[in-house]
Order: structure tokens, then sequence, then C-alpha cells
């Protein structure tokens, strides 16, 4: 896009906004921010009216997965994560407690990950901290779609958001200003 996505805005409200409201609804207390620099660290920061915690992406990183082993390594071991990346504005708290809901169905999973008829979405997936830590360092770089296949993951259907009364595009991500509008 060209643009910082974090700042823009849909209803009033930036994306970053949008996901830390869509997190703080659905009962998550601690939210974790990656950042490129403190600068955009301070920008964010002056936007929020809700405390985060914002972590640094790592300089020279190569792609989400450096980025997440930096943020995991700071987290504890036990914590649940739910990653949400800022062009997804419609994967909202209604979303987020249906992944948490088969987490705490089945504590013996590493992680739950939405999918569709387009594929799966990493980006959007919940799982234990410490487990997903232990698979990252364990092997070099990938695609985080390869690491979930590898791993006690469960994938929830896009079906099941359109039944629990999520948004219809949970699922889409902001690719195109125009993308928006949808």
């Amino acid at each position: 896009m060209g643009v910082d996505k974090a700042l823009l805005e849909i209803n009033e409200l930036t994306l970053l906004e949008t996901a830390v409201l869509n997190l703080d609804k659905s009962g998550i207390d601690l939210i974790h921010v990656l950042v490129k620099d403190r600068k955009q660290a301070d920008t964010y920061r002056t936007i929020l009216d809700r405390s985060v915690s914002f972590h640094l992406d790592p300089q020279n990183t190569k792609g989400p997965w450096e980025a997440l082993v930096a943020m995991l390594q700071q987290l504890d071991e036990k914590e649940i994560v739910q990653l949400l990346p800022v062009d997804t504005p419609w994967f909202d708290s209604v979303a987020i407690g249906l992944l948490r809901q088969q987490m705490e169905l089945l504590p013996e999973l590493d992680g739950v990950m939405p999918v569709n008829e387009h594929g799966s979405h990493p980006l959007l997936a919940q799982f234990r901290s410490g487990k997903i830590l232990e698979h990252l360092v364990s092997q070099p770089p990938q695609s985080l779609r390869l690491l979930f296949e590898q791993i006690n993951l469960q994938t929830v259907d896009a079906d099941d958001f359109h039944y629990a009364g999520c948004h219809p595009n949970c699922l889409l991500n902001l690719n195109y200003p125009e993308d928006l509008a949808k």
C-alpha cells in the first residue's frame, strides 16, 4: 500500500486501534505490538488509550519467522499468543474467542489456526508461546504455514467463524486501499 497500514482508518479508528480493541473485547489482557523502531512505538503509543507492550523488530529481519522468535523469547512460555496483523480488522473478538475456546477445550494442542477455501491463515493463529518457540528455534526459518503443518495444531474452518457470528470478512486482509470498502 505504500503507507503504514496501522494508521489507516476504518469506522473512525485506526487499524491499530481496531486490532487492540478486538483483542481487548475478547478478554486478552496482555497485548504485545511488534514495531520496526522506537519512533513507530512512540507514534502508536500516542493513539492508543490502552497500555500495550511494544517489542522492537530485530534489525535485518528477513520475515515473520525471525520477528516471531524475537518476540516470543520475551514472553512467558505459558502465554497463549494470538497473532493479529493490523491489516485484518474484521478478525473480531468473536473470532478470537472461537480460537480461545478451542485452545481451552483441547489443552494438549500447540495451537489453532483458521482455514478457508484459500488455505490456512497462520498470521491469525493462536498458540502456546513456549511450544511454538521450541519449534521455531529447532529449525531454520521457513514459512509459518509450513511450520504449523508440523505441529499439534487444530484448524478452525471458515464455516465455524460464520456460525459463531463473526464478521463475514473476518479472514480477509487489506492488501489495497479499495479493500477498505468491502
